[in-house]
């Protein structure tokens, strides 16, 4: 790669390139998962210090990812999500824009195995930690 040449134009593009950025996709895909795993753990770490169990830690669980991905909807992706998150542009080309903009969404709840499993790690340790001698 020659560093003093001029920058491709699209003339010079070939028609499969990927209008996504290769550096910027792993930084938003690392920082995506950053964001749902401190979720998962802190909604655990919540779960556990208030005694919840069954259903309702599980909900509180969900409720979190789902505020967590809100809120990144809002502020980091600009209400635009099939632009900065990457498993919404892996779809088939035929489906519409709405069923991209859900992938998308659901990729930034991060309701994973994972996160699942971090969530469950804190929530019992937690929970273990303070109520376990009540």
């Amino acid at each position: 790669m020659n560093p003093t040449a001029p920058p491709p134009t699209a003339a010079h593009l070939s028609p499969d390139a990927s209008p996504l950025h290769p550096p910027s996709v792993m930084h938003n895909t690392r920082v995506l998962s950053s964001l749902g795993t401190y979720s998962a753990c802190f909604s655990g770490l919540i779960a556990g210090l208030l005694g919840l169990t069954n259903l309702s830690g599980f909900s509180l669980y969900i409720i979190s990812s789902i505020f967590t991905a809100s809120i990144l909807f809002l502020i980091k992706c600009d209400s635009n999500v099939i632009r900065y998150v990457p498993q919404a542009n892996l779809s088939v080309a035929s489906e519409s824009v709405g069923m991209k903009a859900l992938k998308g969404y659901w990729a930034l709840t991060g309701i994973g195995q994972e996160n699942l499993l971090g969530f469950l790690l804190f929530w019992i340790g937690s929970y273990a930690l303070i109520h376990v001698y009540d």
